[in-house]
């Protein structure tokens, strides 16, 4: 069947099948386009290269159904089972060019202090219930330097920032803007260290355990390896054409596409320019997550600093005293092949100088053609005015992903989950009509 749909979505991520699944929910006929050859998006795992006992989590892993009640919602309704992470047991920094383990210098503890404060107090600027756009804190979407800049902080200090930023970003931390960052601080209760105690749980199974069931108990339509080229708007509907010649007929339709691809996607007619001038040119999310097997590292480590990883965590130790570990960087920090086990090794003993990092497994975002970078980190001064824009429809043409998503959980499983319901009540008006 190609149609006529009452709505086709593009994109078999969380936001894509989330927006479908409330529509047929809802009684509507909807159909998933999907370029690659699976379902999840930046959600990724699968059994790891030649170690067909571990899974590989590539891309997105952590919730927190505390905290985020989009996916607390989803777990509740599907029954998916989740494993608590154990909290760390050592620590290792790189603060101003040195190995610590302690973040900063006993000089600096007054400033680490004044930026605890100055972030938590930003933060509570923000009402996490409420879309980002709607509230008056465009002044927070800046650049780190500015942001702190009141502060004058000692380069430990401003190292450790900056490594969280990278961490949490896959950018080079002084070009990524503020606004996301504090808004996922007040996501964490107001608190600066959720950013280490707020990963805490973990699909078994990975993600797409969620997403199977989501599709299996809707019985989605899903067709995969169909890439979309061309989006058609007329009075009557929408007509979206493939790559290879194929084409869906519906009455609406949600891109929920990364938006690096997106913009090589043609609209017709165009998209407003405002849209247009955002999606240019790629944004500054270039991250790469591998893991790896190591051995002589100590119990439960746990890493932080601006040296080639900008973090490491633990995923599992095992009995014979190794461990899997994730590693977290960014090609706007520091250069690094995710897939090459020789340099990997060379990252993780900056700071476990003994570590021997056995295998290693990754998928490399940045070189992918359906996704050319990680979730999106906006440059300063464009974030606030880019949700703004990108949650306006295009007449019969809704946009949803956790690159749009206009929630303190943006980057997060739940703001893909979140823009989905808010894509799926966007065609329910278009539908509607």
């Amino acid at each position: 069947m190609n149609g006529p749909y009452d709505a086709v979505v593009v994109g078999a991520g969380f936001a894509g099948i989330t927006a479908a699944r409330d529509l047929v929910d809802r009684g509507r006929s909807v159909v998933i386009l999907e370029a690659g050859p699976r379902i999840g998006g930046r959600t990724y795992a699968r059994p790891f290269a030649g170690r067909e006992d571990l899974m590989a989590e590539l891309g997105g892993s952590w919730v927190n159904r505390d905290l985020q009640p989009g996916i607390r919602r989803e777990i509740q309704r599907y029954g998916i089972a989740l494993a608590e992470d154990v909290a760390p047991g050592s620590a290792a920094f790189i603060t101003d060019g040195v190995l610590r383990s302690f973040p900063v210098p006993g000089s600096e503890i007054g400033d680490l202090e004044r930026i605890v404060g100055h972030l938590r107090d930003a933060s509570k600027r923000i009402a996490p219930s409420q879309r980002l756009s709607s509230q008056p804190i465009r002044d927070l979407d800046v650049s780190v330097d500015e942001f702190i800049a009141p502060l004058d902080l000692g380069p430990a200090t401003r190292d450790l920032l900056y490594a969280t930023i990278a961490w949490y970003t896959g950018a080079d931390p002084r070009e990524a803007s503020m606004l996301s960052f504090i808004a996922q601080t007040a996501g964490f209760g107001h608190s600066p260290y959720g950013f280490a105690s707020a990963l805490t749980e973990r699909f078994v199974g990975g993600a797409g355990t969620l997403l199977d069931s989501m599709v299996d108990q809707s019985r989605l339509e899903i067709r995969l390896h169909h890439h979309v080229a061309r989006i058609e708007q007329t009075a009557a509907g929408v007509t979206v054409r493939t790559r290879d010649g194929q084409s869906v007929e519906a009455r609406s339709c949600v891109v929920a596409a990364p938006t690096n691809v997106l913009r090589h996607i043609d609209f017709s007619p165009g998209l407003s320019d405002e849209k247009r001038n955002f999606l240019a040119a790629n944004h500054q999310g270039r991250a790469y997550k591998p893991s790896m097997v190591v051995r002589n590292v100590p119990p439960r480590p746990f890493a932080l600093g601006m040296g080639a990883l900008q973090a490491i965590c633990l995923g599992h130790e095992f009995a014979d005293g190794s461990s899997l570990l994730k590693g977290f960087g960014g090609e706007g920090a520091a250069k690094l092949d995710p897939t090459n086990r020789e340099q990997v090794e060379a990252a993780v003993r900056e700071y476990y100088p003994d570590a021997e990092v056995l295998a290693v497994d990754a998928h490399d975002w940045n070189t992918d053609p359906l996704f050319d970078g990680t979730h999106r980190i906006d440059r300063p001064g464009q974030a606030y005015d880019f949700l703004r824009a990108m949650n306006e429809p295009e007449d019969r043409v809704v946009f949803a992903g956790t690159d749009v998503d206009d929630s303190v959980w943006r980057t997060w499983m739940e703001g893909a989950v979140n823009s989905g319901y808010r894509a799926a009540d966007g065609v329910s008006v278009i539908l509607g009509r």
